[in-house]
């Protein structure tokens, strides 16, 4: 993955980070709206693995956002701008 995608992913998982705190949303309260363990929830949000585009919308559609939204979002945080 290029520096762009390495840069983007980081701001996607701080983001999504963001949002879940921001609706009192736990790890294991979001694995299983997703239906996804958590253990595997936890390597993604800890940059151990990759995130799958099925997976970032699956993220956006648990946090109610659309996924332009949620990568927005992610990309005006990696710009420095701030974002809830």
């Amino acid at each position: 993955m290029g520096t762009y995608g390495i840069d983007i992913q980081s701001a996607l998982v701080k983001q999504v980070k963001a949002e879940m705190a921001a609706r009192d949303m736990r790890q294991k309260d979001m694995a299983a709206q997703i239906g996804m363990q958590t253990s595997t929830l936890s390597r993604y949000l800890s940059g151990e693995r990759d995130i799958p585009m099925p997976v970032v919308f699956a993220f956006a559609d648990a946090l109610d956002l659309s996924v332009i939204e949620l990568v927005q979002r992610a990309e005006r945080r990696l710009s420095g701008e701030q974002v809830q």
